[in-house]
């Protein structure tokens, strides 16, 4: 094995592990923000506590593909960044493993890790994704049955109601009583004999309360109002319905080829869009990592960041003006990848530009040749 194929593997390696370290921290990350999520909607009785794990598991797919571009970005900052700083690399050019070589052992890396990324976001997250949301319309339809117990009160919708239940008969709701603030400052004050939770048309839960009464007037005066209803309805839910957009991430790769949707075609070119973020960043990401020896060290890693900030928002842009029909879908997300393309050569035209500084690039990229 020569020395080239030695320093692939050792760089790969190091890129590699630097990779999975990263990753497995910024999920970390988010599913830690997301268990804070859903355990504030267990204690309001939106969900079950019991499927808050199962709905942890199902989003690690959709978030490894979230998060690959990212912790490849900083994996070979991290990595390359060290060993500019600590003038490995320059001991590396001077046995004639250049930049051009650098490359070699990123794409050695990059390669895979699109091919693994594009198979989870094509294949794998819409099966995942129906499990998903499968799984969360069951939470929420079993948290209707343990939201309220008998005797106590619990607020909901972030305080704007407080509800009361006499009794719990077969998901029957029995001497209910609802204290509501009004948005002009008013209370009102709502009984009913009995009542039941339902799901409305718009996906938004709901108390139906049967034969009861409403009191509505402000604390201090007499003049309150009362109505004598048949039936009332009071939200219960804080959270919107459901997006429609959130469903077409469950569509199978065989309903997004070929449709003339503008929302099916911004749903496809998402998924594609982390496997050519990998190998864009491989293009640039080695280049802004060349970190002078007395640099500092963070300083280059913000400045990636800040740059895939810009990406991230750019892709954001595309694909809302995919699906609304503003953009084509010969241009969809493609001109945002096209722009970062150009960052890349216009960073290897700096560092390299000239006939010499090209021709020095060449020749350190050769093995044995040594200056």
């Amino acid at each position: 094995m020569g020395l080239p194929a030695i320093i692939d593997r050792y760089l790969t390696r190091q890129i590699g592990l630097t990779l999975l370290g990263t990753t497995l921290a910024l999920l970390a990350i988010i599913l830690s923000h997301r268990l804070a999520n859903y355990l504030s909607k267990a204690a309001n009785g939106l969900l079950a506590r019991d499927s808050i794990f199962q709905l942890l598991i199902l989003q690690m797919a959709d978030l490894l593909v979230m998060l690959i571009p990212l912790a490849f970005l900083l994996s070979i900052m991290l990595t390359l960044g060290r060993l500019y700083r600590d003038h490995e690399m320059a001991a590396l050019a001077a046995c004639g493993y250049g930049p051009l070589s650098v490359y070699r052992a990123v794409f050695l890396l990059a390669t895979p890790l699109a091919l693994f990324t594009a198979g989870l976001a094509l294949f794998l997250t819409p099966l995942v994704m129906e499990l998903q949301f499968e799984a969360l319309a069951k939470a929420r339809k079993e948290a209707e049955v343990s939201m309220f117990t008998p005797g106590a009160f619990r607020e909901v919708l972030n305080g704007r109601h407080v509800v009361y239940i006499g009794a719990l008969d077969d998901q029957e709701l029995r001497n209910v009583f609802i204290q509501s603030r009004e948005p002009d400052g008013r209370i009102s004050i709502t009984t009913g004999d009995q009542g039941r939770q339902a799901m409305g048309e718009d996906g938004v839960r709901y108390i139906v309360l049967d034969h009861g009464y409403r009191y509505r007037g402000a604390p201090g005066r007499g003049d309150y109002e009362m109505v004598r209803f048949e039936r009332a309805m009071v939200r219960v839910d804080s959270e919107p319905p459901p997006q429609p957009w959130q469903h077409r991430e469950t569509l199978p790769l065989g309903r997004l080829w070929g449709s003339t949707e503008p929302s099916n075609i911004a749903e496809l070119q998402m998924r594609l869009n982390s496997p050519i973020q990998v190998l864009v960043i491989a293009l640039w990401a080695p280049l802004l990592a060349r970190a002078r020896p007395r640099e500092g060290r963070y300083g280059r890693i913000i400045a990636a960041v800040l740059i895939y900030a810009i990406d991230f928002n750019l892709i954001g842009v595309g694909r809302s003006w995919l699906s609304h029909g503003v953009v084509g879908p010969k241009l969809g997300l493609w001109w945002v990848h096209g722009l970062f393309l150009l960052f890349g050569f216009g960073l290897l035209l700096h560092h390299y530009s000239g006939a010499g500084r090209w021709w020095r690039f060449r020749r350190l990229s050769r093995p044995g040749i040594t200056t």
